[in-house]
Protein backbone atom coordinates (compact mmCIF):
# COMPACT_ATOMS: atom_id res chain seq x y z
CA UNK A 1 0.00 0.00 0.00
CA UNK A 2 1.33 3.44 -0.92
CA UNK A 3 1.78 6.11 1.74
CA UNK A 4 -1.01 8.34 0.44
CA UNK A 5 -3.48 5.45 0.31
CA UNK A 6 -2.47 4.32 3.78
CA UNK A 7 -3.10 7.80 5.19
CA UNK A 8 -6.23 8.37 3.11
CA UNK A 9 -4.90 11.48 1.34
CA UNK A 10 -3.82 12.61 -2.12
CA UNK A 11 -0.11 12.24 -2.79
CA UNK A 12 0.21 15.92 -3.74
CA UNK A 13 -1.17 16.89 -0.30
CA UNK A 14 1.21 14.71 1.70
CA UNK A 15 3.59 17.32 3.10
CA UNK A 16 0.80 19.64 4.21
CA UNK A 17 -1.54 16.98 5.57
CA UNK A 18 1.07 15.02 7.52
CA UNK A 19 1.40 18.01 9.87
CA UNK A 20 -2.29 17.72 10.75
CA UNK A 21 -2.03 13.96 11.33
CA UNK A 22 1.16 13.59 13.36
CA UNK A 23 1.67 15.70 16.50
CA UNK A 24 5.09 17.37 16.83
CA UNK A 25 6.00 16.24 13.30
CA UNK A 26 8.35 19.14 12.52
CA UNK A 27 10.05 18.84 15.89
CA UNK A 28 10.63 15.13 15.38
CA UNK A 29 12.07 15.59 11.90
CA UNK A 30 14.33 18.43 13.04
CA UNK A 31 15.54 16.42 16.05
CA UNK A 32 16.36 13.43 13.85
CA UNK A 33 18.24 15.65 11.40
CA UNK A 34 20.14 17.28 14.26
CA UNK A 35 21.17 13.85 15.58
CA UNK A 36 22.81 13.13 12.24
CA UNK A 37 24.39 16.60 12.19
CA UNK A 38 26.00 15.87 15.55
CA UNK A 39 27.96 12.99 13.99
CA UNK A 40 31.53 14.23 13.65
CA UNK A 41 31.90 13.38 9.95
CA UNK A 42 32.04 16.08 7.27
CA UNK A 43 30.34 14.14 4.48
CA UNK A 44 28.49 11.15 5.92
CA UNK A 45 26.94 8.54 3.66
CA UNK A 46 23.28 8.35 4.71
CA UNK A 47 20.73 5.67 3.83
CA UNK A 48 17.18 6.86 4.52
CA UNK A 49 14.75 3.97 4.90
CA UNK A 50 11.19 4.60 3.69
CA UNK A 51 12.32 8.04 2.56
CA UNK A 52 8.81 9.15 1.58
CA UNK A 53 8.63 12.74 0.37
CA UNK A 54 12.19 13.39 1.56
CA UNK A 55 11.37 15.48 4.65
CA UNK A 56 13.92 13.75 6.88
CA UNK A 57 16.51 13.66 4.10
CA UNK A 58 16.07 17.41 3.74
CA UNK A 59 16.53 17.94 7.48
CA UNK A 60 19.68 15.81 7.41
CA UNK A 61 21.10 17.84 4.53
CA UNK A 62 20.31 21.03 6.42
CA UNK A 63 22.20 19.77 9.47
CA UNK A 64 24.99 18.13 7.44
CA UNK A 65 25.15 19.91 4.06
CA UNK A 66 27.81 17.62 2.58
CA UNK A 67 25.93 14.42 3.40
CA UNK A 68 25.47 11.94 0.56
CA UNK A 69 21.91 10.65 0.87
CA UNK A 70 20.39 7.50 -0.60
CA UNK A 71 16.64 7.09 -0.16
CA UNK A 72 14.92 3.69 -0.25
CA UNK A 73 11.16 3.42 -0.69
CA UNK A 74 8.79 1.00 -2.40
CA UNK A 75 6.37 3.82 -3.30
CA UNK A 76 7.55 5.21 -6.65
CA UNK A 77 5.31 8.26 -6.30
CA UNK A 78 6.91 9.23 -3.01
CA UNK A 79 10.40 8.75 -4.44
CA UNK A 80 9.52 11.12 -7.26
CA UNK A 81 8.44 13.69 -4.65
CA UNK A 82 11.73 13.26 -2.79
CA UNK A 83 13.74 13.74 -5.98
CA UNK A 84 11.79 16.89 -6.84
CA UNK A 85 12.14 18.24 -3.31
CA UNK A 86 15.89 17.65 -3.04
CA UNK A 87 16.84 18.65 -6.59
CA UNK A 88 19.61 16.17 -7.31
CA UNK A 89 20.85 15.83 -3.73
CA UNK A 90 19.42 12.34 -3.23
CA UNK A 91 19.96 9.01 -4.97
CA UNK A 92 16.85 6.86 -4.87
CA UNK A 93 16.36 3.10 -4.77
CA UNK A 94 12.91 1.68 -5.49
CA UNK A 95 12.30 -1.29 -3.22
CA UNK A 96 11.35 -2.65 0.19
CA UNK A 97 13.99 -1.77 2.79
CA UNK A 98 13.28 -5.00 4.67
CA UNK A 99 14.41 -7.14 1.77
CA UNK A 100 16.91 -5.23 -0.40
CA UNK A 101 20.56 -4.85 0.70
CA UNK A 102 21.39 -1.78 2.78
CA UNK A 103 24.49 -0.10 1.29
CA UNK A 104 27.47 0.44 3.56
CA UNK A 105 27.12 3.85 5.21
CA UNK A 106 27.74 6.14 8.16
CA UNK A 107 24.08 6.77 8.99
CA UNK A 108 20.81 4.89 8.59
CA UNK A 109 17.74 7.06 9.10
CA UNK A 110 13.98 6.56 9.11
CA UNK A 111 10.92 8.63 9.92
CA UNK A 112 7.52 7.00 10.41
CA UNK A 113 8.70 4.02 8.40
CA UNK A 114 9.75 1.34 10.86
CA UNK A 115 6.25 1.04 12.35
CA UNK A 116 5.36 -0.88 9.18
CA UNK A 117 7.52 -3.73 10.51
CA UNK A 118 4.86 -5.77 12.26
CA UNK A 119 6.81 -8.17 14.50
CA UNK A 120 9.70 -7.88 16.92
CA UNK A 121 11.48 -10.70 15.06
CA UNK A 122 11.41 -8.74 11.79
CA UNK A 123 12.45 -5.51 13.48
CA UNK A 124 15.32 -7.27 15.26
CA UNK A 125 16.47 -8.59 11.88
CA UNK A 126 16.34 -5.08 10.39
CA UNK A 127 18.40 -3.67 13.27
CA UNK A 128 20.99 -6.44 12.85
CA UNK A 129 21.25 -5.66 9.14
CA UNK A 130 21.59 -1.97 9.95
CA UNK A 131 24.38 -2.69 12.43
CA UNK A 132 26.24 -4.74 9.82
CA UNK A 133 25.85 -2.02 7.15
CA UNK A 134 27.09 0.83 9.35
CA UNK A 135 30.73 1.80 9.64
CA UNK A 136 32.29 1.86 13.09
CA UNK A 137 31.10 4.98 14.92
CA UNK A 138 28.02 5.25 12.71
CA UNK A 139 24.44 5.51 13.87
CA UNK A 140 20.85 4.62 13.16
CA UNK A 141 18.21 7.26 13.92
CA UNK A 142 14.46 6.73 13.80
CA UNK A 143 11.60 9.17 14.42
CA UNK A 144 8.35 7.36 15.15
CA UNK A 145 5.57 6.60 17.57
CA UNK A 146 7.03 4.77 20.58
CA UNK A 147 4.45 3.84 23.18
CA UNK A 148 4.80 4.29 26.90
CA UNK A 149 5.04 1.07 28.91
CA UNK A 150 2.28 2.00 31.38
CA UNK A 151 -1.30 1.55 30.17
CA UNK A 152 -2.41 4.81 31.81
CA UNK A 153 0.24 6.76 29.91
CA UNK A 154 -0.72 5.02 26.67
CA UNK A 155 -4.31 6.15 27.16
CA UNK A 156 -3.19 9.71 27.87
CA UNK A 157 -0.94 9.78 24.79
CA UNK A 158 -3.74 8.43 22.61
CA UNK A 159 -6.06 11.13 23.92
CA UNK A 160 -3.46 13.77 23.04
CA UNK A 161 -3.14 12.34 19.52
CA UNK A 162 -6.91 12.40 19.08
CA UNK A 163 -7.00 16.01 20.29
CA UNK A 164 -4.43 16.91 17.65
CA UNK A 165 -6.46 15.21 14.92
CA UNK A 166 -9.67 16.90 16.07
CA UNK A 167 -8.18 20.29 15.30
CA UNK A 168 -8.81 19.50 11.63
CA UNK A 169 -11.58 16.88 11.59
CA UNK A 170 -14.56 15.53 13.50
CA UNK A 171 -14.14 13.29 16.56
CA UNK A 172 -15.52 10.34 14.58
CA UNK A 173 -13.06 10.86 11.76
CA UNK A 174 -10.18 11.21 14.24
CA UNK A 175 -11.07 7.84 15.78
CA UNK A 176 -11.41 6.41 12.29
CA UNK A 177 -7.87 7.47 11.39
CA UNK A 178 -6.32 5.67 14.35
CA UNK A 179 -8.40 2.54 13.79
CA UNK A 180 -7.54 2.45 10.07
CA UNK A 181 -3.82 2.94 10.67
CA UNK A 182 -3.82 0.19 13.29
CA UNK A 183 -4.58 -2.32 10.53
CA UNK A 184 -1.11 -1.75 9.07
CA UNK A 185 1.00 0.03 11.70
CA UNK A 186 2.51 -1.58 14.79
CA UNK A 187 3.88 0.64 17.54
CA UNK A 188 6.35 -0.89 19.98
CA UNK A 189 6.98 0.63 23.37
CA UNK A 190 10.01 2.86 23.73
CA UNK A 191 11.47 0.31 26.12
CA UNK A 192 11.07 -2.44 23.49
CA UNK A 193 12.70 -0.29 20.80
CA UNK A 194 15.68 0.43 23.01
CA UNK A 195 16.02 -3.25 23.91
CA UNK A 196 15.92 -4.32 20.25
CA UNK A 197 18.63 -1.81 19.38
CA UNK A 198 20.83 -2.99 22.23
CA UNK A 199 20.36 -6.65 21.30
CA UNK A 200 21.51 -5.80 17.76
CA UNK A 201 24.74 -4.38 19.21
CA UNK A 202 23.92 -0.67 19.42
CA UNK A 203 24.31 1.73 22.30
CA UNK A 204 20.77 3.10 22.44
CA UNK A 205 19.89 6.71 23.25
CA UNK A 206 16.77 8.91 23.20
CA UNK A 207 17.36 12.13 21.26
CA UNK A 208 13.81 13.51 21.60
CA UNK A 209 10.52 12.52 23.20
CA UNK A 210 7.14 14.18 23.47
CA UNK A 211 3.99 12.20 24.39
CA UNK A 212 4.17 8.95 22.41
CA UNK A 213 6.58 10.28 19.76
CA UNK A 214 10.32 9.89 19.96
CA UNK A 215 13.60 10.00 18.11
CA UNK A 216 15.72 7.02 19.07
CA UNK A 217 19.39 6.67 18.17
CA UNK A 218 21.57 3.60 18.03
CA UNK A 219 25.34 4.15 18.08
CA UNK A 220 27.69 1.52 16.69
Amino acid sequence: MGAATHLGINLSEYDAVILTLIPHYDELIDAAGAAVGALARPAPAVVDLGTGSGALAQAILKASPKARVTGIDEDAGMLAMAEKRLKGRITVIHGNFETIPIPGCDVISASFALHHIRTSRRKAALYRRAFAALKRGGLIVSADCCLASAAALQRSDRANWLAHLRQNCSPAKAEGYLKAWAKEDVYFTLEQEMDLLRRAGFKAEIAFRKTCFAVVVGLK
